[in-house]
């Protein structure tokens, strides 16, 4: 049966309708490539390609060992610091618990955040959980063999100087960015101080999504 001039107006239109309908799913959908110049405008700086990192025998601040094996499975960030800083570690601390809880559940569930001490001759297990505490439960923690720590630190170009433990009060000075790792255990990029929480959990989301 021939279709007369309205009907064929009407399967025009809506052929019309499904076409934008469909460009404008596509775009809603279709994952945005991150802008490099915005995410390091944020602080972010991601690798071109994920770099490996070695196996390290760490003790956790929870009990028991430390190591790559604790890197897999989710997305962690990295800080090196440790607990007697007086003013870097606490600050970034603070801003990574502001971080997780400004992200969304989804987000804050797949992601851990480890503070790795760079000063183990003071920085117990016992110590680092009891200092972690001060920021947010489930934060984690790491120490132990200065051997181990300097082998990670070297994979994750993080800087810091071995301090004169002859007297108490001693400082470490230490790099204060925050290291990216993917749940292969990868280091992909890194966070650059001074942070900026409620940006970075904008953007997070994004980078942990495949």
């Amino acid at each position: 049966m021939a279709l007369s001039g309205v009907q064929k107006t009407v399967l025009v239109t809506l052929a019309v309708i499904a076409l934008v309908i469909g460009a404008i799913v596509n775009k809603v959908t279709r994952p945005v490539a991150l802008d490099r110049e915005q995410l390091s405008q944020s602080g972010i700086f991601l690798f071109d390609s994920p770099r490996s990192l070695p196996e390290v025998e760490m003790l956790s601040a929870a009990g028991g060992s430390w190591g790559k094996q604790d890197l897999v499975g989710q997305w962690d960030l990295l800080f090196f610091g440790y607990t007697f800083c007086p003013d870097i570690c606490p600050t970034t601390m603070a801003d990574l618990k502001q971080l997780v809880d400004a992200l969304p559940e989804a987000s804050a569930e797949q992601l851990e955040v480890t503070m790795v001490s760079v000063d183990p001759n003071r920085d117990t297990p016992e110590q680092m959980q009891q200092y972690l505490g001060f920021f947010k439960a489930g934060f984690h923690g790491a120490t132990g063999n200065p051997e181990e720590l300097a082998k990670l630190a070297r994979a994750l170009s993080i800087a810091y100087i071995e301090p004169d433990t002859s007297s108490e009060n001693y400082l470490v000075d230490h790099s204060g960015q925050v290291v990216i790792v993917n749940p292969e255990g990868q280091y992909v990029g890194f966070l650059r101080p001074p942070l900026k929480p409620q940006e970075l959990s904008q953007w997070l989301p994004r980078i942990m999504t495949p």
